[in-house]
């Protein structure tokens, strides 16, 4: 059962809080009145899948007149790390062209050890013990979480972003590869395109071999990188078939893959950060994410 807890906002703001108020309990109190920070149009969800999973679901929507098709929208995981970052990048654009931020993780209170291993990478991969749940997520979003989001707030169905990182880019091919997930835009930051022995490289010649439906909406992509991740150097001898963990070069191959493919994407973009490593590219992959999935 999902359970969207539209009060928590104030709990949320108090545990964001808790560390500043605890350290200013040996110290004076300032001169001037304070408060916890809670924008009004942010909201931090609970979520309780029917299968008894969890999840944090941090939520932003502009304040502004909805359109009359709703919303654009990015769901996103790695949420605890990318709402700030893709909720303040939304918040840059033009009133007319912000949309919904939807930011899934996993809750904070809760150790489960390489919960994100498995959930966010593929069947038939590496071990079956700690890989494999990517479908299971991709369900969840997309037949519970993001059914309870459009019923609360309005969307356009049209323009639904799918935003993830490392593994989290992996799941995001993944998504557009292998099957309708309901996403017409998706945001591949820095893909673990390598992992698993080719299984994404499979998946994408599928993908170029599955011949789309004549009514079926075209897919946008955006893949991003930054320039100083895994500059592993290339072996001697001839290219392996698998790729190897060097993410600029895995990137820009999948691109040129992608785009050989006859009118198969209504939109592809590659884009490298210089100066970014596997962690601080996400800021910056972010910041050209948003325009391109809220882009009308």
């Amino acid at each position: 059962m999902l359970i969207p807890p539209w009060t928590r906002r104030g709990a949320l703001a108090s545990l964001l809080a808790a560390p500043l108020l605890a350290a200013g309990a040996a110290r004076a109190e300032p001169a001037w009145p304070r408060a916890a920070y809670a924008p009004r149009n942010e909201e931090e969800w609970q979520v309780t899948l029917r299968d008894g999973r969890r999840y944090r679901v941090l939520l932003s929507w502009p304040l502004g007149e909805v359109p009359e098709e709703g919303w654009p929208s990015i769901f996103a995981l790695d949420g605890n790390a990318m709402f700030p970052l893709l909720n303040g990048a939304c918040r840059l654009l033009p009133d007319g062209q912000q949309g919904v931020v939807v930011a899934i993780d996993f809750p904070l209170d809760e150790a489960v050890p390489d919960r994100r291993d498995y959930e966010y990478t593929l069947a038939g991969g590496e071990t079956a013990a700690r890989h494999g749940g990517a479908d299971a997520l991709l369900d969840g979003i997309t037949g519970e979480i993001r059914p309870a989001v459009e019923a609360a707030l309005r969307l356009d169905p049209g323009r639904r972003a799918l935003f993830g990182h490392s593994y989290g880019g992996l799941f995001t091919l993944h998504a557009l590869f292998a099957r309708d997930s309901g996403f017409s835009t998706f945001l591949a930051a820095s893909p673990s395109i390598w992992w698993g022995n080719g299984v994404l490289l499979r998946e994408a010649d599928a993908f170029a071999a599955r011949v789309p439906a004549a009514e079926a909406p075209r897919p946008r992509l955006l893949m991003t990188y930054g320039s100083l991740e895994g500059r592993q150097p290339r072996p001697p001898g001839p290219e392996p078939e698998a790729p190897r963990r060097v993410m600029g070069d895995n990137v820009r191959a999948m691109g040129d893959r992608l785009a050989a493919l006859d009118n198969r994407l209504a939109a592809l973009e590659v884009q490298g950060f210089q100066g970014e490593n596997h962690g601080s590219v996400r800021a910056a992959a972010a910041g050209r994410a948003v325009p391109f999935a809220f882009a009308p």
